[in-house]
């Protein structure tokens, strides 16, 4: 399973509760939808350090990183390219 993928079930699982959202995709706006709020962030954040490799510096930590689950997986792969 690719990072995308684990990004959306994770979102899915521990963000949603199991129930997407209509129109629900990986350019869905998460931020403007309200799902990703500071506390949802900081569980991506934490999900991303633990099961991808990625390290977060505060500088990391901005709303275009979090936006969607493509930004998500872009930044995230950014990240553990170096």
């Amino acid at each position: 399973m690719g990072l995308q993928q684990q990004i959306r079930d994770h979102i899915i699982d521990q963000v949603l509760h199991g129930e997407e959202p209509e129109g629900f995709d990986d350019d869905y706006n998460l931020i403007d939808a309200g799902i990703m709020d500071s506390l949802a962030i900081m569980n991506m954040v934490t999900y991303l350090e633990q099961q991808a490799g990625v390290e977060f510096g505060d500088e990391d930590i901005v709303p275009e990183h979090f936006s969607s689950i493509e930004a998500l997986a872009r930044f995230a792969e950014q990240k553990r390219a170096g």
